[in-house]
């Protein structure tokens, strides 16, 4: 399960585990084109942060669909012709 939420500032996804093992996740995606992906750590008693910029955070996604190799992502505006 997942939630989809829309702040001033910042889009939030928070994934939830449904077998309540993991924390939930939460990835905000900043209008500064930052994305923080955090969890909450029990042991710390705070969150852990990975903070990303969002061509980076694109190229993971690319990533989970690509066989082995070294790939570029090149950014073409939408009225682009493929």
């Amino acid at each position: 399960m997942y939630t989809v939420e829309f702040e001033p500032d910042a889009s939030v996804i928070t994934s939830l585990d449904p077998t309540g093992q993991f924390n939930d996740v939460e990835v905000i995606i900043g209008e500064d084109n930052h994305v923080y992906i955090r969890q909450f750590d029990d042991d710390a008693n705070a969150y852990e942060m990975v903070i990303m910029d969002y061509t980076q955070f694109i190229q993971i996604f690319a990533a989970m669909q690509s066989p082995e190799g070294v790939y570029i992502i090149e950014n073409r505006k939408q009225n682009d012709t493929v």
